[in-house]
């Protein structure tokens, strides 16, 4: 689910197993080098996370080498996966990549838009400019 054209929104459902999440997590770190996306949202909260934390290290190892740098990622987390949350966000940031966990995927979006770089207006005279080229009625 894309929550605008700048963030990618991403719900996830069910249970997990290592090998398959770190694949899947390798092939989005791709998918954002790749594309205009500036901010991820990973909606956890139907999600069973069951890994131990020595596995949990290792899908962290991947949001924090393999994800664009400075890229900004928001977590929604039940409130038995806090302790996880935390630790994600605090690898995430001290690699430079801004990072919060939030209880709802309308507070994560909230944030992640204000991590996002401002767009630039077009020139003078661009698409909804006043355009000096103009005669004035007179």
């Amino acid at each position: 689910m894309v929550s605008n054209e700048r963030v990618l929104s991403i719900q996830l459902h069910g249970g997990c197993h290592l090998e398959a999440t770190l694949v899947s997590l390798r092939t989005l770190a791709e998918t954002l080098s790749n594309n205009p996306i500036e901010g991820l949202l990973m909606d956890y909260n139907k999600y069973e996370l069951t890994f131990e934390m020595d596995d949990f290290s290792k899908v962290a190892d991947v949001y924090c080498t393999e994800f664009p740098d400075r890229f900004p990622v928001a977590f929604v987390y039940k409130e038995s996966q806090v302790g996880r949350a935390i630790y994600m966000t605090r690898r995430l940031e001290e690699t430079g990549r801004p990072s919060r966990a939030f209880e709802t995927s309308d507070m994560a979006l909230a944030w992640l838009e204000t991590q996002l770089v401002p767009r630039a207006l077009p020139p003078a005279g661009g698409a909804g400019q006043p355009n000096d080229s103009l005669g004035s009625a007179g």
